[in-house]
Parts: C-alpha cells; sequence; structure tokens
C-alpha cells in the first residue's frame, strides 16, 4: 500500500531544513557548513535533507528559490496601483526590508561566492532579479508625470536594483541604520530629481 504524503508535513520540513541551513551557512560560510549541521539543526535525519534537496548545493538554492513567489506577489499587488511612484517606493521597502535581518550580510556573502559555481542558482536569481525589473519598469512608464522625464525606465529600474542590493551589502555595518526610511528617501529623490514631491 503506497504512503499518505502529507503536503503541509512536507512543507513545514522544507521551511524547517531551509531556514536551518540559511542560518549556518550566513554563520559559518557554505564551505564550512556539512549537511549533517543542517540536519542537526531542522531536527531531522541527514537523508531527510537529501531526500527534498538532492544535496548540499540544493537546500542553499532553494533558500533564494523561496523568494521568487514573494517576489511575484509583490509585483503583482503593485502593477495597478493608483500611485505610481508611490508603488515604486513601497516596493523599495519590501526589496530593502530583509537587510535588517542579522543573516542578511552572511547570506549575501555567500551567494557571491557560490554563484559562480551553479548555473541554477544563477538562473533563479536572474528569474528574480527579470521579474522584479518588470514590475518596476511598468510602474515608471506610468507615473511619467511623477518623475524626471529624462529617466529611461529600463536603465531607471536597473539602478534602483543596483542602489536597493547595495542595503545587504551594508547590512552588517552598525552605521548604516534605518535602511528602509533611507533607501525610500534616495529613490524618491533619484525618481523626482530633488522637485520636492511630498513624502
Amino acid at each position: 500500500m503506497a504512503r499518505t504524503v502529507d503536503p503541509e508535513l512536507q512543507a513545514q520540513r522544507r521551511n524547517a531544513i531551509t531556514d536551518a541551513a540559511a542560518a549556518l551557512f550566513a554563520e559559518h560560510g557554505y564551505e564550512t557548513t556539512p549537511v549533517t549541521a543542517i540536519a542537526k539543526g531542522a531536527g531531522v535525519s541527514s537523508g531527510t535533507v537529501f531526500h527534498y534537496f538532492g544535496d548540499k548545493r540544493g537546500v542553499f538554492r532553494a533558500i533564494f528559490e523561496r523568494d521568487l513567489p514573494e517576489s511575484r506577489a509583490m509585483v503583482e499587488r503593485y502593477r495597478d496601483a493608483p500611485d505610481p511612484l508611490e508603488a515604486i517606493l513601497d516596493m523599495v521597502a519590501e526589496l530593502v526590508g530583509p537587510a535588517s535581518d542579522p543573516l542578511a550580510a552572511g547570506l549575501v556573502v555567500e551567494v557571491i561566492r557560490q554563484v559562480g559555481h551553479d548555473p541554477q542558482l544563477a538562473t533563479v536569481l536572474e528569474e528574480e532579479d527579470a521579474l522584479v525589473n518588470e514590475g518596476l519598469i511598468q510602474l515608471l512608464r506610468r507615473a511619467h508625470g511623477r518623475v524626471d522625464p529624462a529617466l529611461d525606465p529600463v536603465a531607471t529600474a536597473t539602478w534602483i536594483r543596483a542602489i536597493t542590493d547595495s542595503a545587504f551589502l551594508y547590512a552588517d555595518n552598525p552605521a548604516a541604520t534605518a535602511p528602509v526610511d533611507t533607501m525610500r528617501t534616495v529613490i524618491r529623490r533619484y525618481l523626482t530629481g530633488h522637485r520636492g514631491e511630498s513624502s
């Protein structure tokens, strides 16, 4: 008789494994974190880790794969916002928010180190980047009356991502306080050309 699969239990186990792995990778690095430590942190066996993810790279990749549905939902949520400029700034806030997570800086370092060794990880990151960029481009085109007309939407979306990504590079810097408010201000001034758009 076939064993019944419990999707909720599977999801819980996958999340427990990826959460444990994210903490360990951020603190100790990818190379020095064994699967046994991930399994112990998640309260499962090493076999369970391999069953769900195949190998350690699969676990690492899964941490970032989780961002895809969240990013897709975010883009959809703001797509038809009545005020596209404010929608862009709200997206910026959502993109930068995770930089306050204590794990953020360590994970950024590790993803930079590992992306060149894992084409599938590169594909995941590129897909997420393209998804968010397209959402920003559409909002920038709709916000033509509120933003500096000299700004090209495609180039501007790329620069917005570059600026927001910098929040993660400085995530562990004690002087880099209030990243969300700071980035909203920076992006607003960039988009409006210091025209005094209200906050």
